[in-house]
């Protein structure tokens, strides 16, 4: 073991295994600062997703829950919380009206803020911490329309009698139960008992509410889920919020695309180095095997090394990417408003293997070829054919590649199509800067100029052309992303994107409606809205009880909200089939509940609609964008099919300033239910917004660990480009005209890899937001542009730079180097 050390303390002299260690640290610190900042971005997003449930974990039953979950909680450390929810009367005077009664423990909410106001008309206070007194009731402000009550009114709910004391503005977990018709009414549980309201024969929602550290939350919720009672289920984002749930996994996309562009620059620079630095060892190794030393033992002397390497390098560049990742952790707290959650240790683990893969995906396929060469060979500066299979070294780097990705990306989609894209994009640098570097070698014989470059007399330039397009296009690409891809995220939700759904619109009602807000320059479209229970598909009775899925079960159990028009959603796309304007009857089904129900094209719906039956077959499947905050359907019935059925209307619309306007619609249209969701538009867009900025701090590192791997990159040549000048100034080349070669072959080299890598760049903008995040493809020509100019002054500086040393130097030091 002394002796493999010894070895590696004379390998540290040389220079490519100190750049080696340089390229390692410098990609570990990308990967870790990356992958700690992504992953407390993301703690942050889900953390204040949760606040929209009222706790970490939520366990909700239709029966009184056992004790028994409470305790369990609180034996883990988490905070718990009480809810119970269920339809009950008030009344004041010989005034009735049905409410969503809501009891509270006093802990409530342990995520999320609670806000209420004096009056309907007043601004919102923050009440978190404050729950409604002994014998007082917060209640929405429709309630106070429909009875016709200012705050401060005595009520009845049951047998006690109750003072309206303020107006309910915000629950944190209203997400659970975003179309309740009925009005909020807040009560604290130790009112509950005196009212006799809550009997068995009540149609109440229990729920505990759970909030803590995620280990204990996760523990938690995998012992009860392997405890639940067909009644009980554990409550979650997904099902929950769709439209928030719907932005985090768009927003984790983001991050991992941009976490995993800073992969794609590690795997360029350790490429190189790792070559040329067994490259150096070719005498080393001819020595050692002519005097007798086997192949494995060579094989072990030089993977160590090299595992060394990559250990040192993966523990300084893990510090240093934690290092990195506070610093951009606090300039984005400075946009944010708010501290991000402490960083869990697994990116260490993560940077560690990113160098031990980066090294032997991209230096053992070098080093068995070093091993399998002879000692005359090696002597004679050749390398052999490997035994091996050219594609099983090519197997061996694209298995490497996809490693580094999905290890980095957790998203395995992302990484095979980010992956399937470099091998595309290199694919084609390659060809194309062949083509291209031959044109402009024939350009150079015809003029015969020895102050033209001769960009094509080697593969070097080839090769640089595609590490450095490679490289461009990573950059580029990541700028399209933090540009283009989250400037038409955000388009998607404007600024004037609904905060109310209005629901229970009375048909004789709907154009009353529809003039009442265009006199307030508010635009709405009304969709009629039908409730159907899904009795059976292809004839076969749909029975929730044999379905294993419970989403699915509780799907079945429930009535659908059904609708028939012929305009196609914006919010929505055509996967399969023909839309209705084509003179389709049929029904349009969403793709996540055909795939839940398990029915899709071709298959014949039946639906009860208050004792008709409806049947029709599937001609569509759309998928929804579920964070448009637009009425959106599971199952939508071409116009004219659903006859006289009994139908309301519903519809969505921004009032921004003009809440007030809710008050007197209801005492217009009394039967018509507004819906407050500006809390989940806040919500989404203070998600996009935080990946915005998040992105913005990545793009600022990933320049940096850019430019360095560029560096790193002109560096493994060096040494080559020693002899070329050396024989350049034996000729007679003089420093004006060795200063111009540098300059002119970087500029022009870096000025075709930008045109390449934005080429590129742009096509993969488009896909990626195309198939991964719902966007619409655009054509953007800047990236071109840019990848060009960029290119040029980027390369050209950095290659003069790095060479700019070797132009004092006497041609015999040179050659002797």
């Amino acid at each position: 073991m002394s002796l493999l050390f010894r070895h590696w303390q004379q390998r540290w002299r040389m220079p490519e295994l100190r750049l080696l260690l340089l390229a390692l640290i410098v990609s570990v610190t990308a990967v870790t600062a990356v992958s700690f900042f992504t992953s407390r971005v993301e703690n942050a997003m889900q953390g204040q997703a949760r606040q929209l449930l009222g706790g970490d974990l939520v366990l909700s039953s239709a029966r009184p829950l056992d004790n028994a979950y409470l305790k369990r909680g609180q034996a883990l450390g988490l905070e718990t919380a009480e809810t119970i929810s269920f339809p009950s009367m008030v009344s004041h005077g010989d005034k009735l009206q049905l409410s969503q009664l809501k009891v509270v423990s006093n802990n409530y909410p342990l995520r999320g803020d609670l806000k209420t106001a004096a009056t309907p008309d007043a601004p919102e206070t923050l009440a978190t911490g404050q729950l409604p007194a002994r014998g007082e009731i917060w209640a929405e402000a429709r309630l106070f329309a429909e009875l016709g009550v200012q705050a401060g009114a005595e009520v009845m709910l049951g047998r006690s009698t109750f003072r309206l004391a303020r107006v309910l503005t915000q629950e944190p977990d209203r997400s659970s139960n975003l179309f309740q018709l009925a009005p909020v009414v807040l009560m604290n549980l130790d009112d509950l008992p005196a009212t006799g309201l809550l009997t068995p024969a009540s149609r109440a929602s229990f729920n505990y509410l759970f909030a803590g550290d995620g280990g204990a939350v996760r523990q938690l919720r995998k012992t009860l889920e392997a405890e639940l009672k067909p009644t009980e289920r554990i409550r979650t984002l997904d099902e929950d919020l769709s439209s928030v749930q719907q932005t985090l996994q768009r927003s984790g996309r983001f991050l991992g695309l941009a976490a995993l562009l800073s992969v794609v620059l590690a795997g360029a620079a350790v490429a190189l180095t790792s070559t040329s630095l067994l490259r150096r060892e070719l005498s080393a190794v001819a020595v050692l095997k002519a005097m007798g030393m086997s192949r494995k033992r060579v094989l072990f002397d030089h993977a160590f090394s090299l595992l060394l390497t990559a250990v040192l390098a993966g523990v300084v560049g893990t510090v240093l990417g934690l290092v990195v990742q506070f610093g951009l952790a606090a300039w984005l707290s400075q946009f944010v408003g708010e501290d991000l959650p402490a960083p869990s240790l697994l990116p260490a683990l993560t940077g560690l293997l990113t160098a031990v893969i980066l090294l032997l995906g991209f230096a053992l396929p070098q080093l068995l070829r070093l091993v399998d060469t002879s000692p005359m060979q090696i002597l004679q500066g050749a390398l052999q054919r490997p035994h091996q299979s050219v594609w099983v070294v090519l197997a061996s780097l694209l298995v490497a590649v996809f490693g580094l990705l999905w290890l980095q990306a957790q998203d395995l989609q992302l990484a095979a199509m980010l992956l399937a894209g470099l091998l595309v994009g290199i694919g084609l640098f390659w060809a194309l800067s062949v083509a291209a570097l031959r044109l402009m070698q024939a350009v150079g014989r015809k003029w015969q100029s020895r102050w033209i470059p001769s960009l094509g007399r080697s593969r070097r330039a080839v090769l640089l052309v595609v590490v450095f397009a490679t490289g461009l296009f990573s950059l580029l690409l990541l700028t399209t992303v933090r540009t283009d891809l989250l400037d038409r995220w955000q388009e998607a939700l404007p600024a004037d994107a609904p905060d109310h759904f209005l629901i229970n619109i009375q048909p004789a009602e709907a154009r009353s409606l529809e003039q009442f807000f265009a006199q307030h320059s508010i635009k709405t479209s009304l969709y009629p809205m039908i409730r159907g229970r899904l009795v059976e598909i292809n004839g076969a009775p749909v029975n929730p009880d044999k379905l294993e899925n419970p989403r699915a079960q509780r799907l079945a159990e429930r009535e659908f909200n059904l609708s028939s028009f012929s305009e196609f959603p914006a919010s929505n796309a055509l996967l399969e089939g023909k839309w209705f304007d084509q003179g389709v009857a049929g029904f349009s089904i969403e793709k996540g509940i055909g795939e839940t129900l398990h029915f899709g094209m071709g298959d014949r719906l039946t639906f009860d609609i208050a004792g008709q039956r409806l049947s029709d077959t599937v001609t569509s499947v759309r998928e929804v964008r579920w964070d448009s905050m637009q009425p959106n359907f599971f199952v939508i019935a071409a116009p004219g099919s659903l006859g006289e059925m009994p139908s309301t209307y519903i519809t969505s619309i921004h009032l921004g300033a003009k809440k007030a306007l809710v008050t007197d619609m209801i005492r217009q249209f009394p039967s018509v239910t507004a819906i407050d969701v500006g809390a989940i538009v806040g919500q989404v867009r203070s998600l996009i917004a935080q990946v915005s900025m998040a992105v913005q701090g990545i793009f600022v590192f990933t320049l940096i660990a850019g430019v360095v791997v560029l560096i790193a990159a002109l560096q493994s040549q060096k040494a080559e480009r020693r002899r070329e000048i050396a024989i350049l100034k034996s000729l007679g080349a003089g420093r004006a005209e060795l200063r111009w070669r540098i300059w002119g072959e970087f500029l022009l080299l870096g000025a075709l890899a930008g045109v390449l890598a934005g080429l590129l760049a742009l096509t993969a903008g488009n896909l990626f937001g195309y198939y991964l995040f719902d966007l619409d493809m655009k054509l953007n020509l800047l990236p071109l542009l840019v990848g060009g100019v960029a290119g040029s002054l980027l390369v050209g500086v950095a290659g003069y730079w790095n060479l700019r040393g070797l132009l004092n130097v006497l041609p015999m030091s040179l050659l002797k180097a």
